[in-house]
This record gives structure tokens, C-alpha cells and sequence, in this order.
């Protein structure tokens, strides 16, 4: 009976610590029938423990096994004491690390770097259903986190149509960002995605837009086609996404190129170029300027002229070859097979490579080479090399017509250069004054809408843009169309997920053990 009424009282402390621990975590409905359920169920235990042994309580206070319990219960309270600490520290100063490879529960680069140079308070404002989404607000806190100028407010839209009106709300799930306070400026962001949000940031942030112009006329991609594999419209909303305004300038009928152009962009001409726009390009260069080049494949029909261009670089440094880089791809059962996207994992210290370490890939490229002893005043810089697998395939005939490709006399063993970055001193070059800077890639395709969003093509290419563009600071990993998925539990979920994993298992689990413990010390 003394044994049995004993086992009583411990297991009654057990479950008015668990009822206990339950009342100050939780707070939903299976919480509450827990909570209620241990605090009455160990009420009971203890009361008649204390009945039944009300007159041993002096001899067991003075017993050894008494005083063990007491030193067990001392360390326990110590315990909960550091676990109290550690978790108020842990809130007083939050911080938080992402185990996952590619950090998907994280901001991106450049969204940190974003948001860690702001000037002024930025609060964001999420005009979201019933003012509670657990998306949106796990995005919000990231921003926060990031940086202490940000705090974020979810609103509920039907219940405060005010606000809505104030700052132009018209559909759910919008994000207002307010810069500077009330009296700043702001934004609306109809997307919830940390792409349009940041894009958002940088608009309000930016001093001015540059503008980035793209020549036609002579068979260049195009930045309006978003019907072409090959069109560039996903490159455009890229650049537009930053705050660059976008521009055509036909320099065949233009005098030159427009001062107001920050990048000028050549993107793949078909057709040779006349000598009066490669004297206006050179102009342009001459003062100053910044240029994108980008070549197409060379045809064995010959449907395809760049000499002009390749002539055109090659005074800068650059020369464009006569080929298309190959790289075996080994299928399985089936051997070796022509590849001709040849994926790039190889970059040379660069601002545009600083920190670039992902994959890229270029289609039907161009080999480029760098002039070993270039004139005095040029920096030319390769920035991707394709594989040790790889080489530049001169017989265009056989890649084309019999789709096969073999290393041989006049072909270049890879690593194979696809992309070069030039900076020329023109006082130096005596070609005019301050500094000329080019980005040259053997390829278009890898920019067009098939494949710029292919692994980090769009990152490499806008890192370009910004280089030429004098934005140093928004070079960087941009954030991931595609985020990790979340799943998101309403309080009420979260509450008995918690209770049963956390609280009920853990109790069943205790005292078990002290029940099994309790027969065998018998």
C-alpha cells in the first residue's frame, strides 16, 4: 500500500509539471484538454499521497532517498533555469543559419546586400486575407532579420479599407513598402515573391535608372519577342526588374550612338555590319562607353556574318573563332555523344565572378581568345572556361550535316573560353579620355528566354550589365524563381502537433519509465 500510494505522488508531480509546462507554452483546444487533464489528474494523485502518508512525512524528510530525490529536483530546477536563459538570449539576439545546400530558407545575396545598405527605415505593409498569412510573413521576417531598418505590419484590406486606399491597394496579397517613412516614398508589389520584393526595394532606393540600349537592324536578338526561343523579353523584364529602362537604336540610321545609352548591347547580329556602325560603335567606345557583345555560330552556309564584329573586338583585344565549343556527353549504355551546351563551372577572379561559383550554360558558342601580349593600356580577363572534356570543333560541316564532331588538327583542347571581360585606359591607348569597358561572349542563346533562366545564366549575364554599368554593388546571386515549398500550420494545428510530439510523448514516454523503474526496484 506505502509502495503503491508513493508511485501516486511521483507520477501526480509528473503530470502537474507536464499541465504546468503545457498552461505556459500553448493555448489552443487540445492544449487546453491536456492542460486541464494533467492539472486535475496530478492534483488528484498528490492529495492522495499526502492522505495516505501524512504521518511518514516527517520520516521521510530526513531519509536518504529524500534527500537524493531533493539534490534530482535541485539539478532539474538548474536545468530549466539555463534552458530559460538560453531561450530568452536566444530572443534577445536572434540568430538563425540555413543547413540546406543551396540556402532556400534564406534571402539571396543580393537581397541582403540590398537591404543591409538601406539609408532609411523601410516598413512593409502585407495586405493579406484576414490580415494572418503564414507565407508572407515568414518572407517579411527574413527581411527583418536581415537588416534592423525593416519592420513589417500584416493587414486585413476588408478591415481596414483605409489604409488599403491610402497607399493604392487593390488586390489581396499586395506589399506596400514604404520608404522613409510616412512622409517617403513607396511602392506596391502585387507579388509574393522575394524577387519582386527586392526589385521593389532597389526602385525605391535607386538615385536614377540607366539606360541600356539594344542595336537592331541587323538580326539581333530582340528584346520585345517573348514568343522566339531566342527572343530576349525575359532578359528585358530581367534588366527592368532592376531599374535599368531599356531602348532600340537602329545605327544604321542613327548618326551615333545616343549619349544617354549607359551599355550599349550587340546582341548576335546576323548580318555583317556596315562600316559606319562599327565607326560608331568604336566612337562610342572612345569615349567612355560600355558594350555587351555577344556572337552567334558560325553556319557552314554561311547564313551567319560576323567577321565585322569579330574584326570589331579583336581591336580590343578579343578574338572571336571560327568554331563551335563541343563537350562529350556520356549517356548511359550509350556512350560518348556530341554535346553542344556545354555546361561552364570554371570562372577567373573578376568583379563580375566575385563569389561565382555556379553553373552556367552556353549553346552553340564561339570559342573566344585573349591576346597574350595586348596593346599597353588593355585588360582583358577571360571569366568562363568550359571543361577539360571540351574543345572548339572547326569542321562546322560535320557538326551540322552529319552531327558528328572529333578532336583534331586546327581544333582547340579545352578549357575553352566563352566569355572575356576588357577594360582599356583609352589616355593610354591615345583613343580619348577615361576608361572604355567591354563584355564579350561568344554566345546569344544562352540569354534568349529558353535558357537564361537555366541554372544561373540570368545571374551571370545581369552581373555583367552592372559591371559595364558602374553598379558594383548589385553584383550578386539573385534570388530563386522557385523557392523551397512550406508548409503552413493555422494555430490551432500547430498547437496539437506540439502538444502530442512535444508534451504527450515525451509524458507517456516518462512515465512508463517510472513505472517499469518502480516494479523493478521492488
Amino acid at each position: 500500500m506505502k509502495r503503491t500510494s508513493a508511485l501516486t505522488g511521483l507520477l501526480g508531480l509528473v503530470l502537474l509539471a507536464f499541465g504546468i509546462i503545457g498552461y505556459a507554452l500553448t493555448s489552443g483546444g487540445v492544449a487546453r484538454l491536456f492542460i486541464s487533464v494533467n492539472l486535475i489528474g496530478g492534483t488528484f494523485a498528490l492529495v492522495a499521497w499526502l492522505t495516505s502518508s501524512w504521518g511518514r512525512l516527517s520520516e521521510l524528510a530526513g531519509s536518504r532517498s529524500t534527500r537524493y530525490g531533493a539534490n534530482a529536483a535541485l539539478y532539474s530546477a538548474a536545468f530549466v533555469g539555463v534552458l530559460i536563459a538560453i531561450n530568452y538570449l536566444a530572443k534577445r539576439y536572434p540568430y538563425q543559419f540555413d543547413l540546406t545546400v543551396e540556402k532556400v530558407f534564406s534571402l539571396s545575396p543580393q537581397s541582403v546586400n540590398v537591404v543591409r545598405n538601406l539609408k532609411k527605415p523601410l516598413k512593409m505593409y502585407g495586405f493579406v486575407q484576414e490580415g494572418h498569412s503564414p507565407t508572407a510573413e515568414a518572407l517579411y521576417q527574413e527581411y527583418a532579420y536581415a537588416s534592423p531598418k525593416i519592420s513589417y505590419e500584416l493587414i486585413d484590406p476588408n478591415r481596414h479599407p483605409e489604409i488599403a486606399e491610402r497607399f493604392k491597394v487593390t488586390t489581396m496579397n499586395t506589399t506596400h513598402l514604404q520608404y522613409g517613412g510616412d512622409k517617403g516614398e513607396g511602392t506596391n508589389v502585387t507579388e509574393l515573391t522575394e524577387e519582386a520584393i527586392t526589385n521593389g526595394i532597389l526602385k525605391l532606393i535607386s538615385t536614377g535608372s540607366k539606360q541600356v540600349c539594344f542595336t537592331t537592324g541587323e538580326g539581333e536578338a530582340d528584346p520585345d519577342d517573348a514568343e522566339n526561343p531566342n527572343g530576349f523579353a525575359e532578359f528585358r523584364k530581367a534588366l527592368e526588374g532592376e531599374n535599368y529602362e531599356l531602348k532600340k537604336v537602329n545605327l544604321v540610321t542613327e548618326a551615333r550612338v545616343p549619349t544617354s545609352c549607359a551599355v550599349l548591347v550587340i546582341a548576335g547580329p546576323t548580318r555583317p555590319l556596315v562600316p559606319h556602325v562599327v565607326d560608331s560603335i568604336n566612337s562610342y567606345l572612345n569615349h567612355g562607353g560600355r558594350a555587351l557583345v555577344m556572337f552567334q555560330p558560325p553556319r557552314p552556309d554561311g547564313s551567319v556574318n560576323q567577321t565585322a564584329l569579330q574584326k570589331l573586338v579583336s581591336d580590343w583585344g578579343v578574338t572571336a573563332g571560327n568554331d563551335i565549343v563541343v563537350d562529350q556527353v556520356v549517356r548511359l549504355f550509350a556512350g560518348p555523344a556530341l554535346g553542344l551546351n556545354p555546361m561552364v563551372t570554371s570562372y577567373l577572379p573578376h568583379p563580375i565572378t566575385a563569389s561565382f561559383d555556379k553553373q552556367t550554360v552556353f549553346p552553340m558558342t564561339r570559342s573566344l581568345d585573349t591576346t597574350t601580349s595586348p596593346k599597353p593600356g588593355l585588360i582583358v580577363t577571360p571569366l568562363a572556361r568550359t571543361s577539360d572534356t571540351s574543345w572548339a570543333e572547326t569542321d562546322l560541316v560535320g557538326i551540322f550535316q552529319k552531327q558528328t564532331a572529333k578532336f583534331g588538327h586546327g581544333d582547340i583542347k579545352g578549357p575553352v573560353t566563352v566569355a572575356a571581360a576588357v577594360e582599356a585606359n583609352l589616355d593610354q591607348l591615345k583613343r580619348g579620355k577615361g576608361t572604355a569597358r567591354l563584355v564579350v561572349f561568344g554566345d546569344t542563346d544562352f540569354a534568349g528566354n529558353q535558357y537564361i533562366e537555366n541554372f544561373f545564366n540570368r545571374d551571370f549575364i545581369m552581373n555583367s550589365i552592372d559591371w559595364l554599368a558602374g553598379q558594383v554593388n548589385a553584383i550578386s546571386i539573385r534570388p530563386r524563381t522557385l523557392r523551397a515549398s512550406r508548409f503552413s500550420l493555422t494555430i490551432a494545428q500547430f498547437d496539437a502537433v506540439f502538444v502530442l510530439s512535444v508534451l504527450l510523448i515525451p509524458e507517456l514516454l516518462l512515465i512508463v519509465g517510472i513505472a517499469v523503474w518502480w516494479e523493478r526496484r521492488a
